[in-house]
């Protein structure tokens, strides 16, 4: 009989978290498919032309990837929409197919949210590289936008910088 450790799992949690972006999961709505799908061909297109100026920082990548997380399920309210904005910048720069292994001791990092192989393995490496997809699962792992501590560069202010023009962004998609 394995016997449940507190310390080893709070150890566990803390080295996960340190190592990867989006970690283990904290129970957040399994209900969300995350099959690539037609409509999200489609909206990985249209994502892929308004980002195509090459300006990561641009006015029109914020927008967009704000719209892909209000699609994805992340509510207007709050500041929720403008945080997945962000914390997409900081981990991915907004790029839907770069992956990460670096400081990872367990999985790749995939896609702009950097959703973890290892943690996250239903979410399949497809999924992880189409941006609305990806999308979706960041909104099942975030609890919708709720719990972002999975994500190092959340934990560690990475995304701060990235706020301002998330918030407008946000605005623009919630209006």
């Amino acid at each position: 009989m394995v016997r449940f450790n507190p310390f080893i799992a709070l150890l566990i949690s803390v080295t996960a978290t340190a190592a990867g972006c989006a970690t283990q999961d904290d129970g957040g709505d399994d209900e969300i498919d995350l099959a690539v799908t037609a409509e999200d061909e489609a909206a990985d297109a249209e994502f892929g032309l308004q980002v195509s100026d090459g300006k990561e920082d641009g006015a029109l990548s914020y927008t967009a990837v704000a719209r892909l997380a209000k699609n994805a399920g992340i509510p207007c309210s709050g500041e929720r929409i403008a945080i997945a904005t962000a914390v997409a910048r900081a981990e991915s720069s907004f790029r839907p197919t770069i992956t990460n292994t670096v400081g990872n001791a367990h999985g790749i990092d995939r896609g702009l949210w950097q959703i973890n192989s290892y943690w996250h393995p239903e979410v399949s490496k497809e999924c992880a590289l189409s941006a609305s997809c990806n999308a979706r699962a960041a909104a099942r792992i975030s609890s919708k936008g709720t719990k972002w501590r999975q994500w190092w560069t959340f934990v560690n202010n990475k995304h701060l910088p990235f706020m301002s023009q998330a918030r407008a962004a946000q605005r623009a998609v919630c209006q």
